[in-house]
């Protein structure tokens, strides 16, 4: 495991990568990660399960990554046992068949130092790649008086804005509203959206700063 630090001023960010059955798509996942340019990060891999070699890709990262692996139990508990293992200050989550732009990180980072409140959440844009046409688009373009929408914490969920791997949230939300619920498997994003950031101011950045898959039958979060 390596904890890189740039300034004391930097909080430690944990990305954390649920995998289960990701050997096609983990190794770029990881790569995103290691190519943050921001410093002060750990990254956490969670095999939920995986019976590809998901195992030895991970393993092959040696200590630039901390993994762990368990018996399958869906997203929502691989991404419990990353946060009740996580060092960082912040929790970022990137899907295993997801990339994060190197600056990821770090503008979510500079825009929490911007706003003054080291404590709010941020999220940003992001784009989908289609996998069958393997066009990449934009999520969303809107017009900047329309952006106000993305700040409001409880129509993020109600109208779909958000992508969870999209955002950066500080550890002690989860210390207050807990983790995600394991009985869930396919809404576990957006029920804990609405739960922890219902009635909340958030920051937006207008960047696209993620890339997300789309498979055939693949439902957006």
């Amino acid at each position: 495991m390596i904890l890189r630090r740039k300034r004391q001023s930097d909080p430690l960010v944990s990305i954390v990568i649920p995998v289960y059955n990701g050997a096609n798509f983990v190794r770029e996942a990881i790569d995103s990660a290691l190519a943050q340019t921001y410093r002060n990060i750990e990254i956490i891999v969670v095999n939920d399960g995986s019976t590809d070699n998901t195992r030895d890709i991970a393993l092959s990262y040696g200590d630039k990554i901390r993994y762990f692996e368990k018996e399958n139990g869906g997203v929502s508990t691989a991404l419990n046992l990353a946060i009740s293992e996580m060092k960082g200050e912040y929790f970022s989550w990137l899907s295993h068949d997801d990339l994060y732009a190197p600056e990821k990180v770090e503008a979510e980072i500079e825009a929490l130092k911007t706003n003054g409140n080291m404590d709010m959440v941020v999220h940003c844009n992001y784009n989908i790649l289609n996998m069958e046409t393997e066009q990449c688009v934009p999520h969303t373009k809107y017009e900047k008086d329309e952006q106000e929408f993305f700040t409001y914490g409880t129509l993020l969920p109600l109208l779909g804005l958000v992508n969870l791997c999209a955002v950066l949230i500080p550890k002690k939300y989860f210390d207050e509203y807990g983790g995600f619920n394991p009985e869930h498997r396919a809404v576990q994003d957006y029920e804990k959206v609405f739960e922890m950031f219902r009635g909340k101011r958030i920051i937006y950045l207008n960047r696209n700063l993620i890339t997300i898959r789309k498979h055939e039958m693949h439902i957006l979060q």
